[in-house]
């Protein structure tokens, strides 16, 4: 049975998530609940940079300016991209 989309209000489209992971995720990905995604253990980019989710690998991490500023990223969480195909 499909599971029901969640709505995230902290995080507007476009947001990058970063997890403790070092994983990219963006907000409404199905694997996580919008509760999760707090600092410490977290840290995102509220206005990132246009092209930075298509470039984000382990030669260009993202680095979170909000939330734990010490998170990058360096992989794509594969549902995330999915969605955006």
């Amino acid at each position: 049975m499909p599971q029901p989309t969640q709505e995230w209000r902290r995080f507007r489209a476009g947001t990058i998530l970063i997890s403790p992971t070092r994983y990219a995720h963006l907000p409404g990905c199905t694997h996580l609940t919008e509760e999760l995604v707090m600092a410490p253990r977290w840290g995102w980019i509220t206005e990132p940079p246009h092209g930075l989710w298509d470039r984000l690998n382990s030669s260009h991490p993202a680095t979170a300016t909000e939330g734990n500023t010490k998170r990058q990223a360096t992989r794509r969480c594969e549902e995330c991209q999915s969605a955006l195909s």
